[in-house]
């Protein structure tokens, strides 16, 4: 698991650190994001959520702060951000269950207690590297998502060059569609940050 890193070490202790406390510092308009996921959220009566690429906890703790959910699932590669994670999330323990795993690996999706009524990710899948890669994921997103259920996903954009996973806007919706996406709308925009919506039929 540690060669899905990249060239960015997530499972250097210091490395996560320091990651974590420079991130919402970096791109102050991420908190924008967070309430767009946690309005998106609200319209969903008790919700399972799967958090792909939690890091941290910040946004797990924004939504778990803010929605009624029934239960909220954190999945992330680094052992560090899953310790971050669990330490930040310590008042809500009866609704956060903590999942270490590769969305790089094959069959990540097994050990996961599909479906989920929501998935959500913030900063995480221009991890996947490149676009090929990217459709692939979305369509597992796809495969864990009950019938109507909604995938919420903020990335970093690019200029329309695919370079590390890096997508534009409109390649993301075509990733989407071409994944079995419907009503794709795009949610929020800000930085180099956008956010999409995404719904399962059939």
């Amino acid at each position: 698991m540690r060669d899905h890193s990249g060239p960015l070490d997530y499972f250097d202790e210091a490395y996560v650190k320091q990651w974590a406390s420079a991130a919402n510092a970096k791109r102050p308009f991420r908190s924008e994001f967070f309430d767009a996921f946690v309005s998106e959220l609200s319209a969903l009566h008790k919700p399972r959520v799967l958090d792909v690429g939690c890091g941290p906890g910040f946004l797990a703790e924004r939504i778990l702060t803010a929605c009624d959910v029934a239960s909220y699932h954190l999945f992330d590669f680094s052992p560090h951000m899953i310790e971050m994670s669990r330490a930040r999330l310590r008042d809500f323990v009866e609704r956060a269950v903590f999942h270490q795993g590769s969305f790089l690996d094959e069959g990540w999706t097994e050990s996961l207690p599909a479906p989920f009524d929501a998935i959500v990710s913030l900063q995480t899948i221009h991890f996947a590297h490149d676009s090929a890669r990217v459709q692939k994921l979305y369509g597992e997103l796809k495969s864990i998502l009950r019938e109507g259920g909604v995938l919420l996903i903020a990335d970093r954009i690019g200029d329309g060059v695919d370079k590390e996973g890096v997508l534009s806007p409109s390649e993301h919706e075509a990733a989407l569609s071409k994944a079995g996406f419907e009503e794709i709308r795009l949610v929020h925009a800000a930085g180099d940050l956008v956010m999409f919506a995404a719904v399962r039929r059939g």
